[in-house]
């Protein structure tokens, strides 16, 4: 069995942590319009004896330059101020390192 997930995401951080059962994957995200926030809808399984992973995603504004090491993962529009953000999964090495400059990852 799995289930699907709502998560909200915190544009300002860094990066967002979050611990995923393994076989997870990111379905869908969207801009919520009641609280200002970007909400990602993830199908994780419910198996009990899977792992932990951690996973690692990062709110990126149109526009903005991006790590090449960052996957994209998917886009969200606010219809209201005609305004995307994107969902980029960053690898574990990169968000657990000392911050750095965009060159020294890209």
């Amino acid at each position: 069995m799995k289930t699907i997930r709502q998560v909200t995401l915190d544009a300002h951080k860094p990066v967002n942590e979050l611990l995923l059962r393994e076989g997870y994957r990111i379905v869908k995200t969207e801009f919520s319009l009641l609280n200002q926030s970007i909400v990602a809808w993830i199908e994780e399984p419910l198996r009990a004896d899977l792992p932990l992973l951690p996973c690692f995603l990062k709110v990126i504004e149109n526009s903005q330059p991006v790590p090449l090491v960052y996957e994209y993962v998917s886009s969200a529009f606010n219809p209201f101020e005609s305004k995307a953000v994107h969902l980029f999964k960053v690898p574990e090495s990169v968000a657990r390192a000392e911050p750095t400059t965009l060159s020294a990852v890209a």
